[in-house]
C-alpha cells in the first residue's frame, strides 16, 4: 500500500491521477487542497471509486476506519446538490429553451492539448497551470488524459496483435514447407525401395540410398535454416515498424 502525501492543491490534483486501488492519499488539512466543497466531494468519490483511502490529519478524517460514513456523506451531499441544480433548471426552463438548445461538447485543440499535457507530465508546469491553459475543470482535464491513455493502449495492442498475426502466418508457411519436404523425402525413399525390389545390385542400391538420404538431409537442413532466417528477418522488420510508429507518436507530442 502506498501513502501519497500532498501539501498543496497542485500535488493533490496530480495525485488524483496517479492513485490506484489500495493507496492512501494524505493531506494536512482540507483547506490546503480545495476551495469549493462540491469539487472536494467529487474528488473524494473519485478516490472511493478507485478503491483508495483519504486522510486529512488536521480535520481528523480517516476513511480507513470511517470510510462508510465519510464516503456516504459525500454521495448524499452530491445527490442533494444535483437535485437542487435540477430544481433551478426547471424554474428557468422557458428561458433556457429560448437561449440554449443544449450544451455542446467542450472542443479542445488536440495539438495544444498534447503540448500542454507533455509540459505537465515533464514537470515544467503544474496541473493547475495546465488546466488554466486549456480552460478545463479538473474532472474534464483528468478524464481527457485517461481517454488519451486508453486510446494509446488500444493502438499499442493493435500493433502487438498485428505482429503476432504475422508471426503466426510465417510459422504456418514454414510448416507447409516442411510437409512438402517430408513428402519429397518419402518419394525418394519409395524410389530406392522400388529399385531394391527390382533386384538391383545390393552395393549400388546401398550407395544410391546413402546418396539420396544425404541429398534429402542436406536439402532439409538448408530449407530449415533458410526458413528460420526468413521468419527472424520478418519478425525484426515488424518490430522495427512498431518501434518507428511508437517513436513517431512520441515525437508528435
Amino acid at each position: 500500500m502506498r501513502i501519497i502525501t500532498c501539501s498543496n492543491e497542485a500535488e493533490y490534483l496530480k495525485a488524483l491521477n496517479d492513485i490506484t486501488e489500495g493507496d492512501c492519499l494524505s493531506v494536512t488539512s482540507i483547506a490546503d487542497i480545495a476551495t469549493e466543497s462540491a469539487e472536494l466531494m467529487s474528488n473524494l468519490l473519485l478516490i472511493e471509486e478507485r478503491g483508495a483511502d483519504f486522510v486529512s490529519i488536521g480535520d481528523r478524517i480517516d476513511t480507513r476506519s470511517e470510510s462508510s460514513s465519510v464516503f456516504a456523506l459525500c454521495r448524499a451531499l452530491t445527490a442533494l446538490d444535483a437535485a437542487n441544480r435540477e430544481k433551478g433548471k426547471s424554474k428557468n426552463k422557458a428561458d433556457d429553451e429560448k437561449s440554449n438548445k443544449g450544451r455542446k461538447p467542450i472542443l479542445i485543440d488536440e495539438n495544444l492539448f498534447e503540448s500542454v499535457v507533455a509540459l505537465w507530465q515533464n514537470g515544467k508546469i503544474s496541473a493547475r497551470q495546465a488546466m488554466a491553459e486549456l480552460d478545463l475543470k479538473p474532472n474534464t482535464f483528468y478524464r481527457r488524459i485517461k481517454e488519451r491513455e486508453e486510446q494509446k493502449k488500444k493502438e499499442l495492442k493493435k500493433v502487438e496483435q498485428d505482429i503476432k498475426s504475422e508471426l503466426k502466418h510465417a510459422a504456418k508457411q514454414s510448416k507447409k514447407e516442411l510437409d512438402k519436404l517430408k513428402k519429397q523425402v518419402k518419394s525418394e525413399a519409395k524410389n530406392v525401395k522400388k529399385a531394391t525390389d527390382e533386384k538391383i545390385e545390393v552395393h549400388s542400391v546401398n550407395k544410391e540410398i546413402r546418396r539420396s538420404r544425404s541429398r534429402a538431409e542436406s536439402k532439409y537442413e538448408d530449407s530449415i535454416k533458410q526458413m528460420k532466417k526468413d521468419v527472424e528477418a520478418e519478425a525484426r522488420e515488424l518490430k522495427k515498424i512498431a518501434a518507428a510508429k511508437a517513436e513517431k507518436e512520441k515525437e508528435s507530442k
